[in-house]
């Protein structure tokens, strides 16, 4: 009897045990073997070192670049290693955070923000390139200055972010996903490829040379502001589609037209508006809608996003560029109701700026833990770099 008990224990202990080793594996959404220190991973590049004084035009680009290895350690690298660790055949995401966010938790969503996309398309080949911008410094403390501030600041990188496309092959598709400041580098970046002027500052030559998708979460961007002859009005030309990730109770942008006179409603509130369609004309074909108001709620920051797998299976399309975006649709996302069981429509809503529409419905679940905990990280002005006689050693 009593051996019947124990192994019965054992049998359970074992099980239990299994189920702990698998939920481990994941933690990114990345499969690491021994020895894989230098496999598949993701780069970040600092524009920490680079002058934010509106109108720069450095001769010399001084971006900083590191890799981190998804079962090692992050190190310094350069524009060349860079280059050559580009997967040619497979397409490249470029993300770029907001305002308020330092190189700390710039690495931390990094890490997080790589294994939630990469699980929007489990198989696909992906390069992920991550722009960190000075969005937290020179802060006064007096928000309307501060913000005002940060969106010039992001603006000034767009011009550093189309560079930094240029360093990257000429045939590969990018897409360009950006939250809320960020959303005003990829902007300035498009208009300042299309020939716009960014502070003064032109390109000379226009670039529409590769397939760009887009996509935006949380836009601290007025919704007019890529009409045409407006400040970005040169960006929509240069890409193929666009996904614009709404949220209509988002709190931190229910003051945005406050800040200053030349604010208006934000385009993540709004979304593309008649006034706009009418302005865009065929333009406006290429944007596309996700209405994530229940799924995101109140809340403004990046975490609240990549939490949410299903958002990532949405914008796959997007990003890995692994079929046309999805054209004249409207798909409701349900919620599953942990009370319950039950199913309630959370009244996100996925459409098209075209004049077909057709509604499909998706169950899409509450947030899980599969995000894990993330890498801790030191708090620093800048990402550091490794002693000099190693290459591979941690910048954490």
């Amino acid at each position: 009897m009593h051996r019947t008990a124990l192994k019965s224990i054992l049998s359970v202990a074992c099980v239990f045990c299994g189920m702990l080793l698998a939920n481990s594996t994941l933690g990114t959404g990345n499969e690491c073997r021994a020895g894989d220190r230098n496999g598949p991973g993701y780069w970040i590049v600092s524009t920490y070192s680079m002058p934010q004084m509106p109108g720069s035009n450095p001769k010399c680009l001084n971006f900083k670049y590191y890799f981190k290895p998804v079962c090692g350690k992050m190190r310094r690298g350069t524009c060349s290693e860079m280059q050559q660790s580009l997967n040619p055949s497979a397409p490249t995401c470029f993300f770029i955070h907001g305002s308020y966010v330092g190189v700390d938790v710039a690495i931390k969503d990094a890490n997080n923000t790589y294994g939630w996309i990469k699980k929007g398309a489990p198989g696909c080949p992906l390069n992920v390139i991550f722009l960190i911008w000075p969005s937290d410094e020179n802060h006064t403390g007096i928000p309307t200055i501060d913000v005002t501030r940060s969106g010039i600041v992001a603006t000034q990188n767009g011009i550093y972010l189309a560079h930094l496309i240029d360093r990257i092959p000429g045939h590969t598709p990018v897409c360009l996903v950006g939250h809320s400041h960020g959303t005003r580098t990829v902007a300035g970046c498009l208009h300042y490829r299309g020939g716009g002027q960014i502070y003064g500052v032109y390109k000379g030559t226009k670039n529409r040379s590769r397939p760009i998708r887009v996509v935006f979460a949380a836009a601290a961007i007025n919704h007019t502001w890529m009409n045409p002859n407006n400040r970005y009005g040169k960006a929509l030309p240069q890409i193929d589609s666009m996904l614009n990730i709404m949220n209509h109770r988002d709190l931190a942008l229910t003051a945005y037209p406050f800040i200053t006179p030349s604010y208006g409603r934000a385009l993540a509130k709004t979304g593309i508006t008649r006034f706009d369609k009418r302005q865009l004309g065929d333009q406006a074909r290429k944007i596309h809608e996700l209405d994530a108001t229940d799924v995101i709620g109140f809340r403004h920051s990046w975490p609240n996003y990549y939490g949410r797998p299903e958002l990532a299976k949405l914008i796959a399309p997007f990003v890995f560029f692994n079929g046309p975006p999805p054209q004249g649709s409207v798909m409701q996302a349900r919620s599953r109701n942990r009370s319950g069981g039950k199913s309630y429509a959370n009244g996100s809503r996925y459409r098209s700026n075209n004049s077909a529409s057709s509604a499909v419905n998706i169950e899409l679940p509450q947030p899980t833990d599969e995000q894990g905990e993330p890498e801790k990280v030191s708090s620093s002005s800048e990402l550091p770099a490794p002693p000099a006689h190693s290459g591979q050693s941690a910048t954490r």
